[in-house]
């Protein structure tokens, strides 16, 4: 980061405390919020405001943008760089897509190696699973899934609304929670964490909330989808979920003999449905 051109003779004392951040987080200040910064430093949003005319920017977003093409060793540097090339009309798409990058930077930064571990083993160790994804993350939901079938799982959804209620009397201290959340926390996520409380069932958490409330369970796994106001992308989930299968196989001390059964059934009935 380039700031040899500022001229700090007119400083104030929380104007330093930007600028030695800025400097010093350098590559984590693609991802973060002038509201993240101004928490984590304990300066005001207004003040952080004021600085960047300072250092000849107009905002935090034009000073990100600068940031990027200054350093060309980042991976959405990178991209950015081939996608800029785009014509106008596919601008669009590549905006899109870089965004779905840089989501996928913060969600690697952010979520935890030793949840990712909990998870993998939870799955493989516990007996009955069940998975509540609500929304958009149904689908990805789906895919996994179809990804547990091949471990001999097959997990349990659990419904909405009041129809939850008629699920959650079977659950066990010995069985798995799986929750996806995102953007809110729903009623019927509450009601499972409450419960979990009084049966002590294990939980896992898909979920873009930094709440302490997701995060107190045995694996919390953190998918970044972009901020509040933005279209928010499923991509960081699916990763996160494609990653977790990788970990799950590994675990999975039957997986290739569950493959090799998996083929032979194909192979048994290929005349009747081809694949």
């Amino acid at each position: 980061m380039d700031l040899s051109h500022v001229n700090q003779a007119d400083f104030t004392k929380a104007d330093h405390i930007i600028l030695n951040y800025l400097m010093s987080h350098e590559n984590t200040l693609y991802f973060e919020t002038a509201s993240e910064i101004s928490a984590k430093i304990g300066v005001s949003p207004a003040t952080i405001g004021r600085f960047w005319p300072k250092i000849g920017y107009a905002n935090l977003k034009e000073f990100k943008r600068n940031l990027v093409s200054q350093n060309s060793t980042t991976p959405v540097s990178k991209v950015k760089k081939t996608l800029s090339a785009l014509p106008d009309s596919d601008r669009t798409t590549s905006e899109l897509i870089l965004k779905n990058i840089e989501a996928l930077e913060k969600t690697l930064r952010l979520i935890s190696p030793e949840a990712m571990d909990t998870a993998a083993r939870l799955i493989t160790q516990t007996p009955k699973i069940y998975i509540f994804a609500p929304d958009a993350s149904y689908g990805i939901a789906l895919v996994m899934r179809y990804r547990l079938r091949r471990f001999g799982m097959e997990p349990i959804f659990l419904e909405g609304g009041s129809s939850l209620y008629e699920s959650l009397n079977n659950v066990r201290k010995e069985d798995l929670v799986i929750l996806f959340c995102f953007s809110r926390i729903l009623a019927e996520t509450t009601v499972l964490m409450q419960h979990r409380q009084n049966v002590g069932y294990s939980c896992v958490v898909f979920s873009d909330l930094l709440s302490d409330g997701l995060q107190n369970t045995e694996a919390f796994l953190y998918c970044y989808r972009g901020e509040p106001t933005e279209y928010h992308s499923m991509v960081s989930a699916m990763a996160v979920v494609d990653s977790l299968i990788i970990k799950i196989a590994m675990k999975s001390h039957d997986f290739m003999a569950r493959i090799d059964q998996l083929n032979d059934l194909r192979g048994k009935y290929q005349k009747l449905i081809r694949r």
